[in-house]
């Protein structure tokens, strides 16, 4: 019995409210939302709880919500199968393309979902509208003052540790699915018409320059942490040498950038205080609008791809300790970011957090968060790039394992496979990674790096499905890897505050010591280059002397007799 309105009504398009079952769900949900308000205003919990509280009822509702309709295979709120798009007349390709109605298709379920999806799309907008002055006054602010020093340093520190990050991730992927045969069982046809463009993969020079923006506008329309970066590089660095001739008016810009970083700070708040209703949002509409139901045939590859996930968690955890880290105040801290992360799967929406949690919980040096904190949204992410490239290579390899069509996958061996599919990931990262449409873009970029692009279709029709699913994971573990990277950038520089729970007594007197070593030999350094400017200035006063001694002798010559 068809329950629900079918026609264009105003309730169906406007309200977004056709049936029954569409007013009872949506009802159910808000009250839930408005209850968990006044609950959480008059029982004082810790943040942490509250986000944990929103989290379990969102995943309930959502698991209520598939069990009425029998979890269905293709999920309820997509009208069509994903990736089922074929010609209209069989091995015609030139007849219009259809694709396939999905039969657990529900419209009060789809409904539903644009409801719950309220808080969260409230919360992640109002992140990602401050996410821009966040990441430029970040990078301004370190870069403008006259103190500023080693950045290039603090730079290629983390930048190497987030690549070897992603090298690990995917090694442990990789082998993973290899070992557990993530693949078997399920046949891949690959695309017969094929057309290789050669833009599934960007040149390394490519992705360089194209950090550098050709306008100033764009970068902040788009939220490109990168290109906003290297404006407020531009900027900050800018303001610093001007201080040398201006520094009263420097004085006053820089102030009023720290008067805006307080302003954007406390907006930041007030989404915060919204924050685990967005959760409950975001959990409850993962669940409703994923294809639960398709875990029964392809279940497989996500679990194979969340235990690589819980792995790199644990290399993290032993990287802190590795580092002479205290990881239980680490992970006190750490959980709200990873929780966040899980939650709202987005780097660049978790970042105002990100910052707040090294700054004020771990009281890392500001110097080195806001230099890395925003680079680590957009490089070297061990879940996007790492753990999503080593399923997606490890799952194509087994799945084609005595498949006649595959020899230019298993042509070029094991071993050669792995090694380019590693180096491939490794450069890769530095420019598809903390992208809208992460799966669609690593299984592209890779697999086109390879020169296996015919087999796109077939290996994202698998892991596209799932990738609602996977990215909470992927995202908790992209913004958990910079929490540990930061710190051990901080200590080896000395910047970490004799405040800091992450240190004991004696490991931050050292800090102390690191600080006035490297101070001194910055201070050696700038002695040493000023010394040598000072001797190429003489010598040039000394050459000029010369020329101007030479001339005076040419004038004082007696002019030539005349016979």
């Amino acid at each position: 019995m068809n329950l629900y309105v079918a026609d264009n009504s105003i309730l169906n398009t406007f309200f977004a409210i056709g049936s029954w079952q569409a007013l009872v769900s949506i009802v159910i949900f808000i009250g839930l939302q408005v209850g968990l308000w006044y609950f959480f205003k008059y029982i004082k919990l810790q943040f942490i709880y509250r986000i944990l509280i929103g989290m379990a009822i969102g995943l309930v509702f959502g698991l209520i919500i598939q069990g009425i309709e029998g979890f269905p295979k293709n999920g309820l709120t997509d009208k069509f199968i994903p990736g089922s798009e074929h010609p209209s007349i069989p091995g015609d390709p030139t007849s219009p393309i259809i694709r396939d109605e999905n039969p657990g298709y529900r419209l009060w379920a789809y409904q539903l979902n644009v409801w719950i999806s309220l808080m969260k799309n409230i919360f992640i907008n109002g992140i990602l509208l401050l996410t821009a002055p966040v990441v430029f006054l970040a990078i301004f602010r370190v870069t403008s003052k006259p103190s500023a020093k080693r950045m290039g340093s603090i730079t290629g520190k983390g930048l190497g540790l987030l690549l070897v990050n992603v090298l690990i991730a995917f090694m442990i992927t990789f082998w993973l699915g290899y070992f557990l045969k993530t693949g078997e069982g399920i046949h891949l046809n690959p695309d017969t018409d094929f057309q290789k463009t050669g833009a599934d993969t960007k040149p390394l020079p490519e992705i360089i320059w194209n950090y550098v923006p050709a306008n100033m506008i764009t970068p902040w329309l788009t939220v490109a942490v990168i290109p906003l970066m290297v404006i407020g590089a531009l900027f900050g660095s800018s303001v610093k040498i001007l201080s040398k001739r201006n520094a009263k008016d420097m004085d006053h810009i820089r102030h009023g950038a720290d008067v805006a970083w307080k302003v954007i700070i406390s907006m930041l708040m007030t989404f915060m205080k919204i924050m685990p209703l967005a959760v409950m949002s975001m959990i409850g509409s993962s669940i409703v609008a994923k294809p639960i139901g398709a875990l029964g045939s392809i279940g497989k590859v996500l679990g194979v791809g969340y235990l690589a996930l819980i792995l790199c968690v644990g290399v993290i955890t032993l990287e802190v300790m590795m580092f002479g880290i205290k990881v239980v105040p680490w992970w006190k801290s750490a959980f709200r970011v990873l929780i966040q992360g899980f939650a709202t799967q987005s780097s660049n929406a978790t970042l105002p957090t990100s910052i707040e949690v090294l700054e004020d919980d771990m009281k890392v040096n500001d110097r080195v968060v806001s230099v890395l904190a925003p680079l680590s949204t957009s490089m070297g992410l061990m879940g996007c790039a790492g753990v999503q490239a080593g399923l997606i290579t490890s799952f194509l390899w087994t799945a084609t394992i005595g498949d006649p069509n595959a020899l230019d996958v298993h042509d070029m061996g094991l071993g050669a496979y792995f090694l380019l599919s590693l180096v491939i990931t490794v450069v890769a990262s530095l420019g598809i990674a903390g992208v809208p449409g992460t799966a669609g873009v690593v299984t592209a970029g890779v697999l086109g790096g390879l020169g296996l692009g015919r087999w796109f279709a077939p290996v994202y029709a698998i892991v596209g499905a799932l990738d609602g699913l996977f990215d909470m994971g992927r995202t908790g573990v992209n913004v958990l890897g910079p929490q540990a990277v930061v710190p051990i950038v901080a200590k080896s520089e000395g910047l970490i505050l004799p405040d800091s729970p992450l240190l004991n007594a004696k490991q931050l007197k050292h800090q102390e010591e690191i600080k006035v070593k490297i101070e001194k030999k910055e201070l050696a350094k700038e002695a040493h280059q000023k010394e040598i400017k000072e001797k190429l200035a003489t010598k040039k006063l000394e050459q000029e002397e010369k020329k101007k001694a030479k001339a005076r002798n040419h004038d004082r010559r007696p002019p030539a007799s005349k016979q």
